[in-house]
């Protein structure tokens, strides 16, 4: 993918973001990693995402920012880290969604049993512990706890996503985010759980 078509996949996915209400105009960051060319293309900081163009995507060599009329997040980290613990993705989703972040803001990691759209796309989803945004403290324990999730919650703060692709990390970030807030809603009728059978059949169906 060349760099332009690269820095409108983040505007895209950004704006699809800020109109799910997943990202606001001071929280979230996503971005795609160049492999080939190191250039890691991140959204600046303190942009609000409905606004975004192109030429505003910060793009990163190392600690290095090489492009973009914008700072970058000073979160960039966070997608530095993930992504080289996963070389498998090249995409990052960091968001503050509201279901999700609930379950951080309570140090808490998610394991529900009753839906089968979270069996199929996580075996749990971990928390790992605070850190300071910002810095490389919110990174502790995130290399280790991605390399088997997809998802990883940060304590009081927010989660991060990686995919092969945008879309895909994007899609799932959507998914599991619409999975919890209906099983808030259940909770208050009492939640069936799925059968310790059926949730294996699950995992091998998608292996």
């Amino acid at each position: 993918m060349k760099s332009e078509e690269i820095k409108e996949q983040v505007v895209l996915y950004s704006k699809i973001l800020d109109q799910k209400g997943l990202v606001n105009s001071l929280e979230g960051n996503i971005s795609i990693y160049d492999r080939e060319n190191d250039l890691l293309y991140v959204t600046p900081t303190s942009t609000r995402k409905e606004f975004l163009k192109p030429e505003d995507i910060a793009i990163m060599k190392g600690d290095d920012q090489v492009g973009g009329n914008k700072r970058r997040s000073s979160e960039y980290l966070l997608h530095k880290v993930a992504l080289a613990a996963r070389p498998d993705c090249n995409a990052v989703v960091h968001v503050h969604a509201p279901y999700m972040t609930a379950y951080a803001y309570c140090n808490k990691s998610i394991d529900i049993r009753c839906s089968t759209t979270f069996a199929i796309l996580h075996d749990g989803i971990p928390c790992i512990p605070y850190g300071l945004p910002g810095s490389l403290d919110i990174t502790n324990g995130l290399s280790e706890a991605i390399q088997g999730h997809d998802i990883v919650l940060l304590a009081n703060h927010g989660l991060v996503c990686v995919a092969k692709t945008l879309e895909h990390a994007c899609a799932v970030v959507e998914a599991t985010e619409e999975v919890l807030k209906i099983y808030n809603l259940a909770k208050t009728m009492g939640v069936s759980n799925l059968s310790d059978e059926d949730l294996e059949a699950i995992k091998k169906a998608k292996r």
